[in-house]
């Protein structure tokens, strides 16, 4: 009795071991079938690109895999500033940068800065969808090599396109623009690329980079005469206190930004994440667009009920708007100049994005439709 005893006793030891080795090895299955992303955006929280596309696109991966994908989301820079998304990436410190601003970072993204040439007619929408469509062209410009593969693939990245700024326009304390002679060095604007650096040279005024983050502060220390910004950012960052003047019918480019993964990142997910990942950026990017045009009809309201004055270039002195129109020619010439003399396929990205906008519906200077 004795022995029988102590074989149902191993077997009692045994069968409650072999169970609870199953268990944990389940649970390490599904949690090696689960992954929890960082996120990161160095934008405020409550960004026009968060409500409208950010958490949309975060949101639906996390439903359409079953919560197999979770995101950790960071807002404000509080885990990455802004700018310092890529290096980020590359480091492992996040593993989905929300707002890749490829402008503030030239020399490692020269092309994508191309929408911020300026046109005649565009909005925010138009220059969403032409992105887009630059980005999914198979189009060769350069070494064999697409548009993305040289911005995106090239350095190691999978980038979405996010919603395009409102076009940028000239908005000013109390400068205004009545003469030629009112284009002077003396007139400081804030400029967030170097398409604004030559647009601005171009118009005889002095450019001064940084971001729209510090221009309140520089424009409440008139150490700014005027912006160079798209409507929302007034309301946004708190413009529509001090500026009082603005030229309409001139849209000075639009501001572009990427979400984006490592590859490393991104082949480490499963084929159907990837493909969800892929399905829903595409199709939240123009609903996205919508939060940020109503934030600028919101803006442009108050703008104007606050004395604000719009003037639209068609009603400006006739030298004054021939005046613009050429800089704002000269500016795309000039740009493709600087990158072709670094050895870059200015004038084919140039051309591109010309034709992808006009396809979606804008209109650019007379010089620039019928360039070759």
């Amino acid at each position: 009795m004795k022995k029988k005893f102590k074989k149902f006793g191993m077997i009692g030891l045994i069968i409650p071991t072999l169970l609870i080795a199953a268990c944990n090895s389940e649970g390490s299955s599904a949690s090696a079938d689960s992954k929890k992303m960082i996120a990161s955006s160095g934008l405020p929280a409550g960004h026009a690109w968060e409500v409208g596309f950010y958490d949309p696109v975060l949101e639906t991966v996390t439903e359409q895999t079953d919560g197999k994908v979770t995101f950790e989301k960071y807002t404000s820079g509080e885990l990455v500033t802004l700018g310092e998304e890529y290096n980020a990436l590359q480091q492992g410190t996040i593993d989905v940068a929300l707002s890749l601003l490829t402008p503030y970072d030239p020399k490692r993204f020269p092309l994508s800065e191309v929408s911020m040439l300026p046109v005649l007619e565009s909005d925010a929408k138009m220059a969403s969808i032409a992105m887009q469509n630059m980005m999914n062209s198979e189009e060769e410009i350069m070494d064999g090599k697409t548009f993305y593969e040289l911005e995106f693939t090239d350095n190691k990245l999978v980038a979405f396109a996010v919603p395009i700024t409102e076009p940028y326009l000239i908005a000013t304390v109390g400068a205004k623009f009545d003469s030629l002679n009112d284009f002077t060095e003396k007139i400081r604007l804030r400029s967030s690329s170097r398409v604004h650096d030559i647009l601005s040279a171009n118009l005889g005024v002095t450019p001064l980079t940084m971001s729209v983050a510090d221009s309140y502060d520089a424009l409440s220390r008139n150490a700014l005469d005027g912006v160079i910004s798209n409507i929302p950012d007034w309301e946004r960052y708190g413009f529509n206190d001090m500026i009082k003047y603005s030229i309409t019918g001139a849209n000075l480019g639009h501001f572009p930004s990427f979400m984006a993964l490592t590859i490393e990142t991104w082949e480490s997910l499963p084929e159907e994440t990837r493909d969800a990942f892929k399905k829903v950026a595409d199709e939240k990017l123009v609903p996205g667009v919508d939060k940020q045009v109503n934030e600028g009809k919101v803006a442009f309201k108050n703008f104007t009920s606050n004395g604000g004055k719009v003037v639209s270039i068609e009603e400006l002195n006739p030298e004054v708007s021939d005046y613009i129109n050429i800089a704002m020619t000269k500016t795309w010439t000039d740009w493709i100049k600087n990158l072709e003399k670094n050895n870059l396929p200015g004038k084919k990205v140039a051309l591109m994005w010309r034709d992808k906008l006009v396809e979606a519906g804008g209109k650019v200077p007379k010089e620039i439709e019928e360039m070759k």
